[in-house]
């Protein structure tokens, strides 16, 4: 049976204090004034656009959170970073978790998360637990072993249709994400040390998205196959 997971990130020190770059304003710009005015608060637009796009980017951001669910157990939990230094340690705990489920991975658009642990895993030097081949197969489009990205199951693997994980899990009658938060929020956490709140939030997306393929799953290409080899394995 697959693992459940879902990563929150966060930028590094390092990117947060890389200077504004200075951009251009608007050609028909002309005053001093005008364009100080504009460059005071396009920094401040700056300001904000870097956090989500430092957070998304694996060579500027860090993992915070790696949350996770045993579907067979139906045991959940978290591994945090607080610290920057924590990640490498919280990156090999995950590995061994992954392992565990011989590289089967349940996601919702997953395949952002996946490349995220593994590069960051990459710029860290901590060694993947799974073979080369399980690894490929993450990212292999439309498939479902060993890793099933539900948003991609149920959207046919079009990126551009605007259906969240909150949406499918109210269609489905499941809990969904937690109310009032999204993933923009996160950073208020990480800079507020609110990491158990950090830990809830990324727990209801990995609850979700547990209970979402509970649903799929049936439907999925090695569904049956997977049952007859699980009840050959017990006898």
């Amino acid at each position: 049976m697959p693992l459940v997971l879902d990563i929150e990130t966060a930028p590094t020190a390092a990117a947060l204090d890389r200077p504004y770059p200075t951009r251009k304003p608007p050609a028909n710009y002309k005053s001093e004034e005008t364009i100080a005015k504009w460059r005071a608060e396009d920094e401040g637009r700056w300001q904000d656009e870097r956090i989500k796009e430092y957070s998304l980017n694996p060579l500027y951001g860090r993992i915070v959170c790696f949350g996770y669910h045993h579907t067979e157990t139906g045991e959940d939990g978290v591994l945090l970073a607080e610290r920057e230094s924590d990640e490498e340690e919280l990156l090999v705990n995950a590995w061994e978790l992954i392992a565990q489920h011989d590289g089967r991975v349940v996601t919702w658009n997953g395949s952002w998360d996946l490349q995220f642990i593994r590069n960051r895993s990459i710029i860290h030097g901590v060694q993947p637990t799974i073979g080369a081949f399980v690894l490929k197969n993450w990212f292999r489009k439309y498939g479902t072993h060993p890793h099933c990205d539900c948003k991609a199951y149920l959207l046919n693997g079009d990126q551009r249709a605007n259906e969240g994980l909150g949406v499918w899990a109210k269609a489905l009658g499941v809990p969904g994400k937690m109310d009032g938060m999204s993933g923009a929020d996160v950073w208020g956490l990480v800079a507020g040390q609110m990491f158990e709140e950090v830990a809830e939030y990324c727990l209801a997306d990995v609850r979700a998205t547990a209970a979402i393929y509970a649903r799929i799953r049936p439907y999925c290409d090695d569904y049956h196959l997977m049952n007859q080899l699980e009840r050959s394995s017990h006898g």
